[in-house]
């Protein structure tokens, strides 16, 4: 598909990730409608801008999640570029490339953001000791 109706498919897709994932969050394995839309997109998009669309969705996702807004971005942002990329490189029109290219794609988010998660959460340890450290020192001095 080409033209405006990917992009109305592409709305549509985002739109119901927006207003039920509260619903499927809780599943052990639900639609990632996120990287599907943003995929999708990316089809249809430069590298550079899949990459702002990936930014802006993570975003989006962050902002609603009320978790940290890097990894998310960081994670949809990367997603984005390599979806516009692997578009030059493979025939992206095919019937059986698209269910394919979702698969793998979501698959590698997936992965990608649990990547993350060993990243920032010793990052996120670390930082959050030294600060009450230093805080403990601070106090400790005027204290005593």
């Amino acid at each position: 598909m080409r033209g405006p109706g990917r992009w109305i498919v592409i709305g549509m897709i985002l739109l119901v990730h927006f207003a039920l994932h509260p619903v499927w969050s809780g599943w052990p394995a639900g639609p990632d409608l996120l990287a599907g839309g943003l995929l999708l997109g990316s089809l249809g998009l430069r590298s550079s801008r899949a990459a702002a669309l990936g930014f802006v969705l993570g975003l989006l996702e962050a902002s609603m999640a009320l978790g940290p807004l890097g990894p998310t971005m960081l994670v949809l942002a990367i997603a984005g570029w390599v979806g516009a990329w692997l578009r030059d490189v493979f025939y992206s029109d095919s019937a059986r490339f698209m269910p394919a290219f979702l698969v793998v794609g979501v698959w590698a988010i997936e992965v990608l953001s649990l990547a993350t998660v060993f990243v920032y959460a010793p990052l996120s340890a670390a930082f959050t000791a030294a600060v009450c450290w230093l805080a403990e020192r601070f106090v400790s001095f005027f204290v005593v």
